[in-house]
């Protein structure tokens, strides 16, 4: 009888390859190591609230002996996967974060789960994933990034849509999913990873000619357009924010009301996240989740005081008041 559900993270390493726009750096020792400590405060923290759980990395790269040891100690698994498919053209700059779709598409695989979550390396997970799961049951969980329809990013999509489906993209609406978080059955999760596989295999037959800074979000949101015929694709706003902690500052109150148990901060790959890691490693332990959001730089999530809210406020208490 299934009883365990997977969590895992994916990380591939090509020498000199771009690793993220976020950090604008190619692939390197120090990179990697970044990489390595970000997927250990993601693992860990998942571990943490899901204990019986079975979490995981899966990667290309051969961990040191130094790291296999860190990751055992903690209950992580290591899976070795090879990328050998989704791989696109080095040109592009996310050209590595496809190798997402080519780890989940062997994890998928893994009939022995009941469920299987795959999260970006620099997430971080705040409480249980009980209901999560849940809802896993019904369909693929995929996190909509509420882009407008000229939206930059969602351009970029919308435009491959059109250029290699355009029959389809005349009548159904693509919607912007990222690529930070996806969740499903085994069962349902390989029935959309022909999906996905069905995309690139059109991206790769046309030599690559697409958006020249397309990446892994295209093939997912593209996929989850066409395969919603035959699955139900779930919007996993409840259970994960994606927040910007830059001088593009966009953040939410889900820390506090209505929480969601999935953080993803891809501006604090070589700041909260490398503090959360020193943190863990003295102390065994991670800070309140008030303390993390400091670290984080999300602001604490409480209304502001000022004259309108206060006149709100003594406003209400005087209708009380003349109602006894």
């Amino acid at each position: 009888m299934k009883n365990k559900n997977l969590i895992f993270c994916a990380f591939a390493f090509k020498e000199g390859w771009q690793t993220s726009l976020q950090t604008g750096k190619a692939a390197g020792h120090d990179m990697t190591e970044m990489y390595l400590k970000n997927i250990f405060v993601a693992l860990t923290s998942a571990k943490l609230y899901n204990s019986n759980d079975d979490v995981c990395l899966a990667t290309n790269y051969e961990l040191s002996p130094e790291w296999k040891e860190r990751f055992a100690g903690h209950s992580l698994q290591i899976e070795v996967v090879p990328f050998d498919t989704f791989e696109i053209p080095r040109r592009f700059p996310w050209s590595l974060a496809f190798y997402k779709l080519c780890a989940l598409n062997a994890m998928a695989k893994r009939t022995e789960y009941e469920h299987i979550l795959l999260l970006d390396a620099d997430t971080y997970t705040t409480g249980s994933y009980e209901e999560l799961w849940m809802e896993a049951d019904y369909g693929i969980l995929l996190y909509p990034v509420n882009h407008s329809f000229h939206h930059s990013d969602r351009e970029i999509i919308r435009k491959d849509y059109l250029r290699f489906y355009p029959e389809e993209a005349k009548v159904k609406n693509v919607v912007h999913y990222g690529g930070e978080f996806v969740a499903g059955t085994p069962v349902n999760l390989e029935k959309y990873l022909t999906y996905c596989l069905e995309v690139y295999g059109r991206l790769k037959a046309a030599d690559y000619e697409m958006q020249p800074h397309a990446g892994d979000e295209t093939v997912w949101s593209v996929a989850a357009a066409r395969a919603g015929r035959e699955l139900e694709i779930i919007g996993a706003g409840p259970y994960m924010y994606r927040f910007w902690t830059g001088d593009f500052y966009l953040i939410s109150t889900v820390t506090v009301s209505n929480p969601v148990c999935v953080w993803h901060i891809p501006n604090e790959k070589q700041t909260g996240f490398l503090r959360l890691y020193k943190i863990y490693r003295k102390r065994g332990a991670y800070p309140p989740v008030s303390k993390a959001a400091k670290i984080f730089g999300i602001r604490k999530a409480k209304r502001p005081a000022n004259l309108y809210t206060l006149q709100n406020k003594l406003g209400g208490k005087v209708k009380k008041l003349l109602r006894q």
